[in-house]
């Protein structure tokens, strides 16, 4: 017996709650900050962040200070670029509006530490007793200290965009499926 096609008009059950809690999510995800969790599924995915923001420097230690520095934000935005890559090769789509969702996370948290090299107000731990502050520290290195905010609220822009594209691209896939009864023809293997 022949299965069903994962995007067939019977999946749709699951679709529609998925995706409105997909929308719930990006509503908190642009509402988060990092010393006030409010969600605890956006928290979880914050603390993964953290993680790979931090094993992220250790991973670069032998690279000059600057790329050093600036490791831990690529790691913390390459996480959840790897999770939307192994989802679209999977042919998962709402996986990848779920990455992209994580990319959004990742973009709103390193715009806004991005954002704070000047006036530093995000509270760090380091392996000292004053660390210094990544983005500071690169910013100041290429002479762009000034630019600090301009530079942090572009990436958190870019991060929302992503979002909301990867919403409504479920939405065309739930509308394509509703009256098809069969996944776009982009989508099928």
């Amino acid at each position: 017996m022949k299965s069903a096609h994962p995007y067939t008009r019977r999946a749709l059950w699951l679709y529609i709650p998925v995706w409105l809690c997909f929308a719930y999510l990006l509503v908190q995800i642009l509402n988060f900050r990092a010393g006030a969790p409010q969600n605890i599924v956006i928290s979880g995915m914050y603390f993964i962040e953290f993680g790979v923001h931090e094993v992220s420097h250790l991973l670069v230690g032998f690279l000059p200070s600057i790329f050093v520095a600036a490791a831990g934000s690529i790691g913390e935005l390459t996480f959840p670029i790897l999770i939307v890559t192994a989802a679209l090769k999977a042919r998962s789509y709402f996986a990848v509006i779920f990455g992209a969702l994580w990319v959004t996370l990742a973009m709103n948290s390193v715009g806004r530490y991005m954002a704070d090299a000047r006036t530093q107000l995000i509270p760090l731990m380091g392996p000292s007793d004053q660390p210094i502050h990544d983005w500071f520290y690169v910013f100041n290195q290429l002479g762009w200290l000034q630019y600090d905010t301009i530079i942090g609220n572009i990436v958190r822009w870019i991060g929302d965009g992503i979002g909301i594209v990867a919403l409504c691209g479920g939405v065309w896939l739930i509308v394509t499926i509703a009256t098809t009864n069969r996944a776009p023809a982009v989508l099928k293997r």
